[in-house]
C-alpha cells in the first residue's frame, strides 16, 4: 500500500510548489487536483510539470475536474463539450506519465431522470476509456448523498455504485472514505461492491454529518479495518485535507504521522 497527498490539500502553494514540498516530503505518491489554479491545462506550463514530477520517484494520478462539469448532464450539446473537456484531461495524465484519472459520476436534478442520467455518465466514462487507450486507468468514485429532492449525484447509495460498476465497462473505481461515511455507508461495504476494480482510496474523516476532509482519526469514520484489509497490497491511498482547515505544512505532517502509523504496523510502504 502506498501513502499519497492531493495537491488540494496544499492549495495555497502553486502546483509546482506543491509537487516539491510532497515530492521532498517523502511521501510515496501524488495527486494532482485537476482544477484551477493546480492541474488546469491553460493556467500550467505542463512541460514544468512535468519536469518537476520527474525530479521524484513517485506514482501520479489525477483527480479529474469537477467544476460545471456533470457527466450525467440531459443536455447532449452540454455532454459533448463536458467530454471534450473531460478528455482533454486524459491526454494531460497520459503526457504527465499519470497512472490514474479519478472523475466524480455527476449529479442528476430530477428524480424522474435518474435511470437516463445514470446511463449518460456511464456513456461519458466509456468514452473516456476509449480516449485513454490503456495509457491510464479511467476511475469513477463514490460521491456524498444528498438529503435534497432536487439533487441526486451517482454512486452515492449502494444501488447507484452497482449500476455504474455494472455499466462502465474498462473503468476502475476509487473509493472516497469522507464520502463514504457522510453517506451513511461503510468504507468497508463499498470496497466490497468495487472489488476488484478498486484501485484507490481518497482518504479523510469525518463526524458523519458532512465531508469535512478531516485527518484520518479526527472523526468518527473507523478507518482502521480499511487500512488493515489492504495493508499488504498495492492499493494507492491518498489523503484528501481540507486546504482551508489546514495550513500546508499541517496537511503535510499529518500525511508523514499517518504514513508512519502504518508503516509501524506494517502497513505502508517503505
Amino acid at each position: 500500500m502506498k501513502i499519497g497527498l492531493s495537491t488540494w490539500s496544499l492549495l495555497s502553494l502553486d502546483v509546482y510548489s506543491a509537487v516539491r514540498a510532497i515530492g521532498e516530503s517523502g511521501i510515496d505518491y501524488i495527486e494532482l487536483w485537476g482544477e484551477v489554479p493546480h492541474a488546469y491545462p491553460d493556467w500550467i506550463d505542463k512541460k514544468r510539470l512535468r519536469d518537476s514530477l520527474s525530479a521524484f520517484d513517485f506514482t501520479t494520478t489525477i483527480h479529474g475536474p469537477f467544476t460545471d462539469l456533470n457527466p450525467a448532464t440531459p443536455f447532449e450539446p452540454v455532454r459533448g463539450a463536458i467530454l471534450r473537456t473531460l478528455s482533454d484531461y486524459v491526454e494531460l495524465g497520459a503526457y504527465l506519465g499519470a497512472s490514474i484519472i479519478t472523475f466524480h459520476p455527476g449529479t442528476v436534478h430530477n428524480e424522474k431522470m435518474v435511470s437516463k442520467s445514470s446511463e449518460t455518465s456511464a456513456s461519458t466514462l466509456r468514452e473516456l476509456v476509449k480516449v485513454s487507450d490503456g495509457r491510464l486507468s479511467i476511475n469513477f468514485e463514490n460521491q456524498t448523498r444528498s438529503h435534497s429532492k432536487y439533487h441526486y449525484p451517482l454512486a452515492s447509495t449502494e444501488d447507484s455504485i452497482k449500476t455504474l460498476l455494472s455499466s462502465t465497462e474498462g473503468t476502475h473505481f476509487t473509493l472516497d472514505t469522507g464520502h463514504a461515511h457522510a453517506s451513511g455507508l461503510s468504507s468497508e461495504h463499498v470496497a466490497d461492491l468495487a472489488g476488484s476494480r478498486l484501485s484507490e482510496v481518497h482518504l479523510s474523516d469525518n463526524a458523519g454529518a458532512a465531508d469535512d476532509h478531516l485527518i484520518p482519526g479526527e472523526g468518527s469514520a473507523h478507518l482502521e479495518p480499511l487500512m488493515e484489509r489492504f495493508a499488504r497490497s498495492d492499493l494507492l491511498v491518498c489523503l484528501e485535507l481540507d486546504p482551508h482547515r489546514y495550513s500546508p505544512d499541517q496537511a503535510l505532517k499529518g500525511a508523514s504521522e499517518f504514513k508512519s502509523r502504518l508503516g509501524r504496523k506494517g502497513g505502508a510502504a517503505n
